[in-house]
């Protein structure tokens, strides 16, 4: 006797009913198809793998339909595991064969963007296996049909990929986390959350700029809008609309602190993590920091990409023309190799080893590897040191704009301490100005908030640059006291460690100013006096002003977190050392007598500085000149006072300063330079020479033609230091001269109309 569990195979396996069997597999064909469209993968694996009920089956016929049910879904699982499979496969196929022959048809942006899609962690990994089994399988199958050089080709590419994946591995855990504005020991953020767009343009000189860098921030401020063209990070490579011709090498400027550094990271960022620029198989970031400690090696090209990245040693790379390659150059103003372009040989051998000055040359000039990009970050001043004709695109980096100021505040604060930051530093025209660089947003921050979180009635809120840098050095101090020496916040004192630290800090920074270093190795702190060790504890130690790095090989590198710090401890040198010492480090003149006619010494202190900041070709003195007549003013000193000691002024001193940098405003100097010396006298509050054209301005009795140069240049000033936007300037309401045109010729470049 036969039972209900005893019942024979269901219908879909027997053998011999052919109709049947027909009629079956019709039915199945519209169950999976429907299946497909009805059900989700994840709604058909829980009813696959759910639980069995604890209740026992008697019905024979509901196990079977249960059966039929799991066995439909099972199907469609395997359906579509079996599509996605063929898809992943003609896909990379596809692109096997669009990187051997250049004719294969090109994909769509929209297919490139599925293809390059990448997941995290396990299932990133999944689908590198994947891609290496279908290279090993194309591999096998070329063999087999006798194509020995195509399948040596699909090998080497299969090393390439391997190569390229770990590539991007290695420089996506490199920069996907930075430290926000300086480094907080174990706080890095990711990059993709605080990176804010900066505004980039097409343009730029590698002429000599003549100008300090915040006069050229205070230019860029101004310039009008339909001038420029913005250019996204992720096509910092791509030629402009309206180029057809391909770009090989792009320098980008931008003065210290705007962000080019933090652009190259994003820029390699996002190529690692596959979301831009996905013609490109490798991209190589160089620093000049590092490139700089090989002075004096050699190496072959392919020798210095195996040095720097294992991942093509370990591959074997050595045919870069068959890729598309990106070299990145940081921070060419760092660099101290010769790059001497017209007497370093012609070098076309990318395995043939010779020095790394004259790699870098015909690598920029495109004897060596003329296929692969370059793409060169620096400051302004250095931008000469490669020639013209070797740049196929220039580009610059611009910072904030003033709405992009407030939202950083508001970002930062809540909304009452927001507003009243931002209407301080609105009030303040150079501070406003210098916010324009994301790195003194973030310094006038931290300032301003600990100044109104202890704000005492009558006191006076910071709005010079000397003294933001004052209390942002006493911020660090204090912060540091505390970090490692358990000093209270309230004390107002300077603890004989940070003493030492400043001194022996301000000593490096003025030596290495002198003679133009932003960085500084080993050798630069011995000459200093400067211990290595001690310069790690002092990074240690203010965190926020100086910091060191390491380069390749676990090299120390040590710079000043920002270029006008280094320009101010510097300024703080030279006023401590005259100040305890009598000793004028900007003269090599001293007076016989150490103390004798301290007035005239002090006065001869501060005229050598203002002479000095005038004979520099790049204004590279400018604002260390501002920092020193700041601080010989005793409401400064006071700020200082646990540093200092006493504190005290000489008015007559003062006075003389004015009287000096007056007479020097009515000489025949670059509107750059009267104009930082405007600035110079805000430092010392003295405004009586711009108070005097504003009221003839404001009485209307102007008369330009009996204007001294010393009053032209006040006239100047007043229009530049304007809140207001100049959208139209009309010279005619001044003088149609020619003499009136030169004087008032930067106040015509800043305006977009000129009458």
């Amino acid at each position: 006797m036969m039972s209900d569990h005893s019942m024979g195979s269901p219908e879909m396996f027997k053998d011999g009913n052919q109709s049947t069997q027909k009629r079956h597999q019709e039915r199945s064909k519209v169950t999976s198809a429907q299946s497909v469209q009805q059900y989700p993968t994840e709604l058909i694996k829980a009813s696959l793998f759910r639980p069995a009920g604890r209740e026992s089956r008697t019905d024979a016929s509901d196990v079977l339909s249960e059966f039929r049910v799991k066995f439909s879904l099972m199907f469609v699982l395997l359906q579509r595991a079996e599509e996605d499979a063929h898809t992943f496969l003609d896909n990379e196929l596809k692109k096997l064969w669009r990187g051997h022959f250049p004719d294969y048809p090109q994909c769509s942006e929209s297919q490139r963007e599925d293809e390059e899609e990448v997941e995290d962690g396990e299932e990133e990994e999944q689908r590198r296996r994947a891609i290496e089994g279908v290279l090993d399988i194309t591999v096998l199958c070329m063999m087999q049909l006798k194509q020995k050089e195509l399948a040596d080709s699909l090998q080497s590419k299969h090393f390439s990929v391997k190569c390229q994946h770990k590539l991007k591995s290695h420089l996506k855990e490199k920069t996907q986390r930075v430290f926000e504005g300086v480094s907080k020991a174990g706080q890095p953020t990711p990059l993709n959350e605080i990176y804010t767009e900066l505004y980039i343009t097409e343009g730029g000189s590698g002429d000599v700029n003549k100008e300090h860098e915040v006069r050229l921030i205070e230019t860029a401020s101004r310039k009008p809008a339909k001038e420029e063209t913005p250019i996204k990070c992720e096509d910092i490579l791509k030629p402009l609309p309206g180029q057809d011709q391909p770009i090989r090498t792009i320098m980008t400027t931008g003065v210290a602190g705007i962000g080019k550094t933090i652009l190259t990271h994003k820029f390699t960022l996002d190529w690692a993590e596959g979301k831009a620029n996905h013609d490109i198989h490798f991209t190589f970031p160089f620093t000049f920091r590092e490139l700089n400690l090989l002075k004096g090696k050699e190496f072959s090209l392919v020798g210095l990409l195996h040095h720097f990245f294992i991942e093509t040693k370990e591959a074997g790379i050595c045919r870069y023309d068959r890729f598309q390659v990106v070299f990145i150059l940081d921070g060419l103003d760092e660099c101290r190799l010769p790059l001497d372009f017209q007497k370093n040989q012609i070098w076309t051998d990318v395995t043939a080893q010779t020095s790394v000055d004259v790699l870098l040359t015909n690598l920029i000039r495109g004897d060596l590897l003329p296929t692969a990009h370059i793409w060169i970050t620096t400051r302004p001043g250095a931008a000469n040191r490669i020639p013209a004709e070797c740049v196929g695109m220039a580009t610059e980096v611009r910072g904030f704009a003033d709405p992009q100021k407030e939202e950083y505040f508001r970002k930062r604060f809540k909304e009452k301490l927001a507003n009243n930051i931002i209407s301080h530093v609105k009030k303040s025209r150079s501070l406003h100005i210098m916010c324009h660089i994301p790195l003194i947003c973030w310094i006038s921050a931290t300032v301003l908030e600990d100044f109104f979180k202890t704000y005492q009635s009558g006191e006076e809120i910071p709005k010079t640059m000397t003294q933001i840098y004052i209390h942002f050095l006493r911020v660090q101090s204090i912060q540091g006291d505390r970090k490692y020496h358990g000093r209270a916040d309230t004390d107002p004192h300077w603890s004989s460690e940070s003493k030492e630290i400043i001194v022996s800090l301000g000593k490096l920074a003025f030596n290495q100013l002198e003679n133009g270093n932003l960085i500084f190795y080993e050798a630069d702190l011995k000459e200093c006096g400067i211990d290595i060790r001690a310069a790690s504890v002092y990074s240690g130690v203010f965190t926020q002003i100086f910091k060191e790095e390491c380069g390749l090989y676990q090299v120390k590198v040590f710079c000043f977190v920002y270029l006008s710090i280094q320009e101010f401890l510097a300024a703080l040198h030279v006023f401590l050392t005259f100040r305890n010492t009598g000793v004028n480090l900007l003269s090599e003149e001293q007076p016989r007598s150490m103390w004798s006619s301290f007035v005239r010494k002090k006065a001869h202190l501060y005229q050598s500085a203002v002479d000095k900041a005038l004979q520099s070709e790049n204004g590279h003195l400018d604002l260390f000149l501002r920092f020193l007549l700041g601080l010989s003013l005793e409401t400064n000193q006071i700020l200082l006072r646990g540093l200092l000691g006493q504190t005290g002024s000489s008015s007559q001193a003062n006075q003389r300063t004015v009287s000096y940098i007056k007479k020097k405003i009515g000489q025949d100097i670059s509107s750059e330079r009267s104009i930082n010396l405007f600035h110079c006298l805000n430092e010392l509050n003295d405004r009586s020479l711009v108070e005097e054209i504003q009221q003839y301005l404001t009485s209307g009795s102007l008369s330009t033609e009996s204007l001294s140069p010393a009053q032209w240049s006040a006239l100047v000033f007043i229009s530049l230091s304007s809140e207001e936007e100049v959208d139209v300037f009309d010279l005619k309401k001044y003088s149609a001269s020619e003499e009136a045109l030169l004087r008032l010729l930067p106040v015509v470049k800043a305006s977009k109309t000129s009458l």
